[in-house]
């Protein structure tokens, strides 16, 4: 069993600090408070909190197990695949393509000014019922000053807003390698 999965399934389902740990050790007798410690260690958790990679892996545990996972489940699983997506571009030094949003989202204009059109974007949102929303700004660009040469810098903002509000926000900035930019 995917144990950092469950604690952070229960963590979407348990509100309550103590009952969650309370839960926890009565499911995992051997381990259930140390696998909060695990999950917040593993950048999972925030205090009892999910944080977006504790989110992608409740729902991976969730689709996995076959179990129900309160919330909009389509904007989760396109949160969860935007968030390993950008994990892969920057494990591989690269930039984020449009190729690797999932079906249904469109372009919008970023609202906030630093997302110049000049560089290589990737700025786009997608709608779900009830008030749900997955927005993505991603930008790379060169930080080179005249007469010298830098790899371009990657970064991302990813949101996920339940009736206006945002519930999970995902920031990554990378360094892209050399030899994937233009002479």
């Amino acid at each position: 069993m995917d144990i950092e999965g469950f604690v952070c399934w229960t963590a979407h389902a348990v509100d309550d600090p103590a009952e969650l740990r309370r839960v926890l050790d009565a499911q995992l007798p051997e381990r259930g408070s140390r696998a909060v410690a695990d999950a917040q260690y593993a950048g999972l958790l925030e205090g009892t909190e999910l944080r977006p990679p504790g989110l992608a892996a409740a729902h991976a545990f969730a689709e996995r197990s076959d179990l129900p996972m309160a919330g909009p489940m389509d904007a989760i699983a396109d949160f969860s695949a935007i968030i390993d997506a950008l994990g892969a571009a920057e494990d591989r030094g690269g930039r984020f393509g449009a190729d690797a949003v999932p079906d249904g989202f469109e372009t919008v204009t970023p609202t906030v000014d630093r997302y110049d059109r000049s560089y290589h974007t990737v700025n786009v949102a997608r709608e779900y019922p009830p008030d749900t929303t997955v927005e993505l700004n991603y930008r790379s660009r060169d930080p080179s000053h005249p007469g010298e040469r830098r790899a371009n810098l990657s970064s991302a903002i990813l949101w996920l807003r339940i009736d206006g509000e945002t519930a999970y926000e995902h920031r990554a900035e990378w360094e892209e390698e050399q030899r994937s930019r233009r002479s």
